[in-house]
């Protein structure tokens, strides 16, 4: 499987035990040691399933390499937000090329030229000359929020509707409007009214 090797049955106390006795065993101390996966894993917040306990070291096109070497196919691929592929070399290097440049340019702040640049790109792209205002988030939750905001600025009126069934994030509007799972919104009511 090229996982964790027992991450969910096993205790992290005795996996890190066998992992001392190993590194002892082999002459190295642990500040030479590897990533422990499985302590560092059991740092992790909970709340993100995952559908295997794969540690992933790189990715090429629609390939993925695990830290153990094995090469897998991802059917996944970053689920539909890499679709160019992992490591697209033109993706690559305009990340690195951009990277030298500016990293963070916060919008609050001053403009930056990539945003502007996109802008213009997309202005004559959109299917009505009414459509041209845009706005920039960094996940899908807060475009959801953005959205529901604006929906109710237009409309005055106070509620959404929503698919059954539906996902839409884990901040805590967009948890008041999921109905694919409840796992995300257990515990943390009452929700926003209103979906």
């Amino acid at each position: 499987s090229c996982g964790v090797p027992g991450y969910r049955s096993s205790s992290m106390a005795a996996l890190r035990a066998a992992r001392a006795a190993r590194l002892v065993a082999s002459g190295h101390s642990p500040r030479e040691a590897p990533l422990d996966a499985p302590a560092t894993m059991s740092r992790l917040a909970r709340g993100v399933g995952r559908a295997t306990e794969l540690v992933m070291r790189r990715g090429a096109g629609s390939r993925v390499e695990t830290a153990c070497g094995q090469s897998m196919l991802d059917f996944t691929c970053g689920i539909g937000v890499t679709n160019t592929g992992h490591c697209h070399p033109r993706v690559v290097e305009a990340a690195q090329a951009q990277c030298g440049k500016l990293i963070h340019g916060q919008v609050n702040i001053g403009w930056h030229e990539p945003m502007l640049e996109l802008i213009d790109e997309l202005a004559p792209a959109m299917p009505h000359a009414s459509l041209d205002s845009f706005f920039f988030t960094t996940t899908g939750a807060e475009a959801v929020e953005n959205a529901v905001k604006l929906a109710k600025h237009a409309t005055g009126r106070p509620n959404v509707v929503v698919f059954q069934g539906g996902y839409h994030g884990r901040t805590h509007l967009t948890m008041g409007m999921t109905s694919s799972s409840n796992v995300y919104s257990r515990g943390f009511g009452p929700l926003p009214a209103g979906a």
